[in-house]
């Protein structure tokens, strides 16, 4: 995890209210891409914030980072432990290139035993959201590279998390690392040093996200919608189609 978040029109608008920040013009264009989505799964382009020549930016960039040492068929990483960064060949020389991903909430699955003919292990998805509805910025760092298929550079980026919280441990045992929108031009302008680490990547309190189940239909990654983040009463047997 995080394996799917949201990321709509709305998020973006209510950025200006938690920090300051200035469009990229050569390659921000939402409208063109189309970047509103209910269910963001990897390999999309996404909404970021980082800093350009000491200004906060919002930009475009891929989720999921092709490490340099995989082949072509490999799975691409979409997360990275944010305890073992500075141990990690694939991340330690990123160490320096941040960004925050500003989401509404993200989606967990926790496992649920039913029992009937036959026992069986299934796994219900649920929606985290800040509990006072201010978008949520989660934590990542970015790399460049060369596209195999176009040749042209690409930046892409995978999301920090943490261990979980006492509230999160009861569906998962890692989070994504939250980032206090007071503290967003620390972790972008600073240079990360471990006690940087430690102040931005530490769990949030249990106050933070609510959450609620939702329907299995986020399962899909073809699936999208409001409906998708709506709270669902009893449980729908389904197991998820992407990875968590």
């Amino acid at each position: 995890m995080c394996g799917r978040f949201v990321q709509i029109d709305a998020t973006i608008a209510r950025l200006q209210t938690l920090t300051d920040f200035q469009i990229q013009p050569d390659t921000y264009a939402p409208h063109r891409h189309r970047l509103e989505s209910f269910n963001v799964s990897p390999q999309r382009v996404v909404v970021i914030i980082r800093d350009f020549n000491g200004e906060l930016e919002l930009d475009e960039m891929l989720w999921g980072i092709r490490p340099k040492w995989a082949r072509e068929s490999s799975r691409y990483l979409i997360n990275a432990r944010s305890e073992s960064l500075t141990e990690k060949p694939t991340f330690k020389n990123l160490l320096n290139q941040k960004v925050v991903i500003p989401t509404e909430g993200f989606y967990e699955w926790k496992k649920n035993a039913r029992i009937d003919a036959v026992t069986k292990t299934e796994k219900m998805p649920f929606y985290f959201h800040t509990a006072d509805g201010s978008p949520l910025l989660m934590a990542g760092i970015f790399q460049r590279s060369v596209d195999h298929v176009t040749g042209e550079m690409v930046d892409s980026f995978v999301i920090l998390t943490t261990r979980a919280n006492t509230m999160m441990s009861l569906y998962h045992d890692r989070m994504p690392v939250i980032v206090p929108p007071a503290q967003v031009p620390e972790w972008l302008m600073e240079e990360t040093t471990p006690a940087l680490l430690e102040r931005i990547t530490r769990p949030p309190g249990n106050e933070v996200l609510i959450t609620h189940q939702v329907s299995n239909r986020v399962n899909s990654s073809r699936t999208d919608g409001p409906d998708l983040i709506k709270e669902v009463n009893g449980p729908e047997s389904s197991e998820p189609t992407l990875f968590t």
